[in-house]
């Protein structure tokens, strides 16, 4: 009997010590599965730094807040943003991603030192022209830089491989200083070898300023008109400090404008950039200006965003950070009374703020719409042509983005732009354009100019 009573404590005995070890298995399991292992505190931590590093850029708020209130929706470029604006709208975050990456990686292969010493020197003027008009319109603009301004400045006429001027031509460019060059030369730095399938070449301003043998250039279009000599433009001490002199144009760009997220950068209230004429120093704006080539080169889907190569310049040098500046005094206009009312078919373009006048002078004249404008307009009886009565400018235009120039098509059916002051903003000031830059007119058309074109008159 006390054996059986034994046999029976040492069985209880067993079972208890069997349940003790299941209970203290099952703790050391749920213990090992819930403490924080070094692998996993690293995992935490890598996943806190992802959450306050990487999606802040997703988390930002969007870039474009201020330019889709009507500070700047007043100021917009019409005819380009209803083109496009339903694109942008549809344009996804995963293809604005992809083009931003495509672009980035291209500049990692941009290196300063391409600009090497030999290679490019000196100081001079880059225009592109290449059918018969644009070079008769540059012939022009360089006679006056000659014989009225006394420019002294080296110059450069650069043409497409199917745009050859002719011997007479070139001839005639030679013996004003300026030589002729051909954008398809396979040892150039940026060749441009097939055109775009379109009236206008915008992408090969940024090749022709990349190409040219002169470190520092001012850039001119072929329509654009020196009111004096431009020399001095090299020694503004705004162009010294940042080896970029930009010009305002008359918009502002949307805020829906999916451009401001592919390049990264803010969108801020300010004027779009006019690049009928640029001063440049490639030695200090080398890998910006690269960029501008390369939204220039893809022009197929950036200029769905920028209306033409105008702000790929300003853009591209926004996106790097790269110092440019602005000249300050708004863009003026030039033109005629059509009917009643002021019709600006040529832009006005002044000297920086830094020069000895005392006044904003005109430097620039770019006759922009002028060139698709029946000169049948500004021809009067027996006398010449004669397309610039007056000269308009805003007043207090000094970095002033209050301004609200207006485009509309006159009775007439020309093409014009005016001041209009709905919204309080600054009074316009006309005055007679030959008083401002006189025998300038004279002159250029004295010197073969081109001003509106040559159609049947369909008013009397």
């Amino acid at each position: 009997m006390a054996l059986l009573t034994s046999s029976s404590s040492r069985s209880k005995t067993h079972v208890l010590l069997f349940l003790i070890i299941i209970f203290i298995l099952y703790c050391i399991y749920n213990i090992s599965n819930n403490f924080p292992t070094i692998a996993s505190l690293a995992e935490e931590k890598t996943k806190e730094v992802s959450s306050s590093a990487i999606p802040e850029k997703i988390k930002a708020p969007s870039k474009s807040g201020i330019c889709k209130t009507d500070i700047v929706l007043r100021n917009i470029d019409p005819n380009h943003t209803n083109a496009h604006i339903e694109f942008w709208r549809h344009l996804s975050d995963t293809t604005i991603e992809v083009y931003k990456k495509k672009w980035q990686k291209f500049m990692l292969s941009v290196k300063q030192s391409q600009v090497i010493e030999g290679k490019f020197s000196g100081r001079g003027i880059v225009l592109v022209a290449g059918n018969k008009d644009t070079l008769q319109r540059t012939l022009a603009a360089i006679k006056l830089l000659r014989n009225m301004h006394h420019c002294k400045l080296n110059i450069e006429v650069w043409h497409l491989a199917d745009e050859q001027p002719t011997t007479m031509m070139k001839s005639e460019l030679e013996s004003l200083g300026a030589i002729t060059r051909d954008l398809s030369n396979p040892k150039l730095v940026r060749p441009i070898v097939h055109r775009r399938d379109a009236d206008k070449q915008f992408q090969i301003k940024a090749s022709a300023i990349i190409n040219s043998g002169f470190k520092e250039v001012l850039y001119l279009d072929s329509d654009n008109i020196p009111a004096r000599d431009p020399t001095f433009l090299f020694d503004a001490p705004e162009y010294k400090k940042t080896g970029a002199l930009f010009w305002p144009d008359f918009w502002k760009t949307h805020g829906e404008n999916k451009i401001f997220d592919i390049l990264d950068i803010e969108c801020e209230d300010e004027w779009e950039q006019e690049s009928g004429q640029m001063v440049i120093d490639k030695g200090k704006s080398w890998r910006p200006l690269q960029l501008a080539w390369y939204m220039q080169k893809h022009y197929d889907i950036y200029f769905q965003f920028l209306n033409g190569d105008k702000d790929t310049f300003k853009y591209a040098w926004k996106a790097l950070n790269a110092p440019y500046h602005m000249v300050e005094a708004f863009v003026g206009m030039a033109g005629t009374i059509s009917g009643d009312r002021f019709c600006g078919h040529t832009m006005l373009q002044y000297a920086p703020t830094s020069n000895d006048f005392d006044e904003d002078h005109i430097m620039f004249v770019h006759a922009n719409l002028l060139k698709i404008t029946d000169k049948n307009h500004f021809i009067h009886g027996d006398n010449p042509e004669h397309p610039w009565d007056l000269a308009k400018h805003s007043t207090l235009s000094h970095a002033n983005t209050w301004i609200k120039p207006e485009f509309y098509i006159s009775p007439q059916g020309q093409a014009c732009m005016d001041f209009t002051h709905r919204e309080g903003e600054p009074e316009a000031v006309t005055e007679n354009f030959d008083n401002l830059v006189p025998n300038l007119q004279t002159n250029y058309f004295k010197f073969g100019g081109i001003g509106g074109e040559l159609r049947a008159s369909n008013y009397l």
